[in-house]
């Protein structure tokens, strides 16, 4: 050390030395300077005892070399050993940097550190970050890493807040700037628009880009009421510039991958990857995509909306908790509605093979808005039917809009029918209304109103209302 002081005093073993002084440090007597710094006030400043230098007004101090290149101010009391280790018992001690980089403020209640902040302990420390803030029960330095200790609490900027078992921050060779910090035990929180965000992974990254998560990533985000909760091995979410992320990651935006799993309520959806707009609310999903819904499950394309409103790419193909397969080239998801759009959408299941342009299944009914086809099995045989509309619900088939209906030698027109159904799906009886012709083996006729009973042991055909028709009549006695 160098020292310039207006006066000291000697006694045995000591010096004191008076302020206001100046201090230099050299790693030798010739050598580049470590650090300078000064003590400003008058009076007793600083006493020399047997090799130990104690701080007897408040240093200025500002280190020249090393990592801890930055501004120091330590409070009254502070020591240099004869190892050369600054010391402080009762702080306040503050630490501002002077170089670009992530910490840019410490300050700590105990501590002692080697020259150039190389190695030390802090206790009690608070760190201001470029985009945040961290409290930590200690912190141990080293030349390769800032282990912080539990408990630690940490503000960002962007709005997280949170605790974290302990954290570790790699140092930069020299001349660079700290960039990270890693957090184990990861939880955070912040408010949103209708609640909170909730975050949780056994690891967490913290650079200026944002956060990478790692480890059983747990998200929740309000939903109506509800939680929107995203499980993922990982999740990268950008919030501001840097290459610790992704480039191809924009900011405002997050990634979940490893195959994520996204849930709320009883619906779900999982693919190897999603991205999520933050702002908006609204999700991209990567094919393959899983599904389930109350109704069933279902595999699909590419997908992207919200937990209101979803659009998925084909094929699609859905099977459905209660029986049967819906498969379409386009799914939409609203609330409790699976929307099948192709050329065409098709509804299957044990003698069943349905299909149209459109087929909607909410809540056990399955609609036919814009046209169906397709084939059943009756008693006796196949039975074919087309129709402009439908609807399937339980073990009943309403048509309507230029129905046609054709069975074992027979066919039936009407503006309305309804397919009645036996178990296993076996088509038992039909009703048809409203401008219904009939012609085939079940006789040939017009009316307003016809129930047709399809056993081959006893079918029959009933008219009601005005009907006219034709039939074979054999006379009395005749075979």
């Amino acid at each position: 050390w160098r020292l310039k002081s207006p006066s000291g005093r000697r006694t045995t073993g000591q010096w004191t030395l008076q302020g206001p002084m100046e201090v230099e440090a050299t790693a030798v007597p010739a050598g580049p300077l470590l650090g300078r710094g000064s003590i400003p006030q008058t009076g007793p400043a600083l006493l020399w005892d047997h090799g130990v230098w104690k701080g007897l007004a408040p240093l200025e101090w500002q280190d020249l070399e090393g990592q801890g290149r930055g501004r120091w101010l330590l409070p009254s009391g502070w020591r240099r050993e004869l190892d050369g280790r600054f010391i402080v018992d009762r702080g306040p001690v503050v630490w501002e940097a002077t170089d670009p980089g992530m910490v840019k403020h410490l300050q700590a209640e105990r501590l002692w550190l080697t020259l150039g902040f190389r190695e030390g302990h802090l206790e009690q420390v608070t760190a201001q970050l470029e985009d945040g803030r961290i409290w930590a029960a200690g912190a141990d330095l080293d030349a390769k890493a800032i282990r912080w200790s539990a408990p630690l609490r940490f503000e960002r900027n962007d709005g997280w807040h949170g605790s974290s078992g302990g954290g570790f921050a790699p140092r930069p060779e020299k001349g660079q700037p700290l960039e990270q910090v890693e957090l184990k035990s990861f939880r955070a929180a912040r408010l949103v628009q209708g609640g909170t965000d909730d975050l949780q992974a056994e690891g967490a990254r913290w650079s200026p880009a944002g956060l990478r998560l790692e480890g059983n990533v747990r998200w929740e985000q309000p939903l109506d009421g509800e939680r929107l909760t995203l499980r993922a091995p990982r999740v990268l979410i950008r919030e501001g510039a840097g290459g610790d992320l992704p480039a191809a990651l924009p900011l405002g935006e997050a990634w979940a991958e490893g195959h994520p799993v996204l849930s709320w309520g009883a619906r779900s959806l999982s693919s190897p990857r999603m991205e999520a707009r933050k702002a908006e609310r609204t999700w991209r999903i990567q094919a393959p995509v899983t599904g389930r819904g109350e109704q069933g499950t279902f595999t699909a394309g590419a997908g992207h909306g919200s937990p209101r409103r979803w659009e998925f790419e084909g094929p699609v193909k859905a099977n459905v908790f209660n029986g049967g397969t819906l498969r379409g080239g386009k799914l939409v998801w609203e609330a409790e509605t699976w929307t099948f759009t192709g050329n065409p959408a098709t509804w299957s299941r044990l003698r069943e093979r349905l299909s149209g342009p459109r087929i909607l299944r909410r809540e056990g009914a399955i609609t036919f808005p814009e046209g169906i086809t397709g084939a059943l099995v009756s008693l006796d045989g196949d039975f074919m039917l087309r129709a402009d509309r439908a609807e399937y619900r339980k073990d009943e088939i309403q048509l309507s809009g230029r129905v046609e209906c054709q069975g074992r030698g027979w066919r039936l027109q009407a503006d309305r029918i309804s397919v009645r159904l036996a178990p296993g799906n076996i088509v038992k009886q039909v009703g048809a209304r409203g401008s219904v012709a009939l012609r085939g083996r079940m006789g040939e006729g017009w009316g307003e109103s016809l129930e047709l009973d399809l056993d081959p042991a006893a079918s029959k055909a009933r008219w009601q209302g005005r009907v006219r028709g034709v039939a074979d009549i054999q006379p009395a006695g005749k075979p």
